[in-house]
């Protein structure tokens, strides 16, 4: 299936986070590189430090202005932080919240029939970012280690 908007968003988002790991050579108390994914966590193939991004939802509910059937598009993402303690959490989510304040390029991918593992993208508007949340993941006392030092940002986006 094609990229569309939403995946071209997720899909950004973590290029940008992946530039941004190998030029502040990020890693975590462990000493492992932080990963990036795309999508929920919903297997056990990752390693602690790990970020994963989606595109949660789609707000189509503004027009741009009375008598248009333009609207004014929204996206919600969410940014989760699996870390392995308290202090890492802490530092992962300020490093996180300073890498995508000021937005990021948004890319319009599309397969690359040459290579499959590296698809073809093609540089468009910049993605624009309101915070919404920031915290800790609070899921009482009795939890596993994979929630223990979660943390999760959800931000508003939208193309300029």
């Amino acid at each position: 299936m094609p990229w569309c908007k939403a995946t071209n968003l997720e899909d950004s988002l973590k290029d940008k986070l992946d530039a941004q790991i190998t030029t502040d050579s990020l890693v975590g108390d462990n000493g492992n590189t932080v990963m990036v994914r795309i999508g929920q966590k919903r297997d056990s193939d990752w390693t602690y430090p790990c970020i994963t991004v989606y595109q949660e939802s789609e707000d189509l509910t503004s027009r741009l202005y009375i008598g248009s059937n333009k609207r004014d598009e929204k996206d919600l993402m969410i940014i989760e932080i699996y870390a392995t303690n308290d202090k890492e959490r802490k530092y992962l989510a300020k490093w996180l919240s300073d890498t995508i304040n000021d937005g990021w390029q948004y890319y319009t991918y599309a397969v690359n029939p040459s290579n499959p593992e590296s698809p073809l993208k093609t540089i468009g508007d910049w993605v624009n970012v309101d915070f919404l949340t920031n915290n800790k993941v609070k899921l009482g006392q009795n939890i596993s280690e994979i929630d223990a030092n979660r943390h999760r940002v959800s931000v508003n986006v939208w193309l300029s």
